[in-house]
């Protein structure tokens, strides 16, 4: 079967745009991220237990075996990358003789605009020999990393000495060493150097950056020196190393010291008994003081007691006497009103009765006068009629 020229051009341009497609990236894609410390791959580092390890910027400059490069490709366009650190920093570039970057140059979080390309790159380091993280986060998924330090040289000792030992004794001593950044620096012997007095070797610092020696003291009493250092040099921009520590130690004679402190301790207790024989003098007066002030308020409430006795009693007396006359004058009163009332009751019923006898002589006067009143009117209504009957008789005018 024959295939025109066309047709196979058109077929060839659909294939060509299908696998273009097929090859494009998506646009929330997950970024490659790749780690490398000064060229070399770091393929562990989103593990907690296996960071990226790299030295803490002692030299006060950033640079390539100090920091961790994060390289990310298939970004997507017009994205932005976050990064945000713990116990650690973020910077865009490396120190270089024209643009240094220092220790302190970095920042905990950033963002990172890729534009129109599809990469993004930035640096981590960190002061610490502590764990930190960076975290990532870019179309949607995150991405966190672990990065430790590890201590720069010996910069800083910790020292203090027995200011004011005693003769003869043997002391273990301990130096602390540092880095610039106070992390703990292992594997480092101070040098002790020692006058009138005899020391070990400072053993190397352990984990914690700790070294010991044993220090003996004279057996005579007198002063010692000691002097602890550390072959550490200036840098720029940081506080001066402290690299060596001398003290001036008086050792005492343990025997003059305890007599001194056993004298002092016979004074103390000695003053202390004198003080106590005081005290309890003034205890024992102000007790008597004390008796004798409640010995005469004792007194004074007895004499006040008495006092408030035989008041009460005068005046129960005087009310008893009070309360006596007054009942008599009631009861002379109370006779005197009820022979009154014997008097006037008497009085008033011969009244009663003088009024009664009055009445029945006036009821009886009355009824006389009226019975008669009745009689004369009947005779009176009788010789009315009388007259008018003869008045009618003889034709004379009649009476009403």
């Amino acid at each position: 079967m024959s295939v025109s020229r066309k047709s196979l051009i058109s077929s060839l341009l659909a294939g060509g745009l299908l696998l273009s497609l097929i090859g494009a990236s998506p646009a929330n894609a997950n970024p490659v991220i790749a780690l490398s410390i000064n060229g070399v791959a770091i393929t562990t580092a989103s593990v907690s237990t296996t960071p990226a390890s790299v030295t803490v910027p002692s030299d006060n400059s950033v640079d390539a075996v100090d920091a961790v490069r994060f390289s990310l490709s298939n970004v997507g366009t017009g994205t932005t990358v976050t990064v945000a650190a713990t116990n650690s920093f973020i910077v865009s570039s490396l120190s270089t003789t024209l643009n240094p970057v220092r220790s302190n140059s970095g920042v905990i979080s950033a963002n990172y605009n890729v534009g129109t390309g599809t990469t993004s790159e930035f640096f981590a380091y960190t002061r610490s020999t502590g764990l930190g993280t960076i975290t990532i986060t870019n179309g949607g998924s995150t991405f966190t990393f672990y990065i430790r330090g590890t201590a720069g040289p010996a910069y800083t000792i910790a020292y203090t000495p027995n200011a004011k030992p005693f003769t003869s004794t043997l002391v273990k001593q301990s130096v602390k060493i540092t880095d610039v950044f106070g992390n703990a620096v292992v594997g480092v012997s101070p040098t002790v150097t020692p006058i009138n007095l005899t020391s070990t070797a400072a053993t190397s610092s352990n984990a914690d950056g700790v070294s010991e020696f044993t220090v003996t003291y004279p057996s005579t009493a007198g002063q010692a020196a000691l002097s602890v250092s550390i072959p550490a040099v200036d840098v720029l921009g940081f506080d001066p190393a402290v690299k060596v520590i001398s003290t001036f130690i008086d050792v005492t004679d343990a025997n003059g010291e305890i007599a001194k402190a056993t004298a002092a301790v016979a004074a103390e207790k000695a003053a202390r008994a004198a003080d106590k024989v005081a005290a309890d003098a003034a205890v024992a007066a102000e007790k008597a003081a004390l008796a004798t002030a409640t010995a005469a308020r004792t007194a004074e409430k007895a004499a006040s007691d008495k006092a408030l006795a035989d008041a009460v009693a005068a005046a129960a007396t005087a009310r008893t006497a009070e309360k006596a006359a007054s009942d008599a004058a009631l009861a002379a009163e109370k006779g005197a009103r009820a022979t009154e009332k014997i008097a006037a009751d008497k009085a008033l019923a011969d009244e009663k009765a003088a009024r009664a006898a009055d009445k029945a002589a006036n009821d009886k006067a009355l009824a006389t006068l009226t019975a008669r009143v009745t009689a004369l009117t009947k005779q009176v209504t009788d010789l009315k009629a009388l007259y008018n009957k003869l008045a009618v008789r003889f034709k004379q005018k009649t009476i009403n």
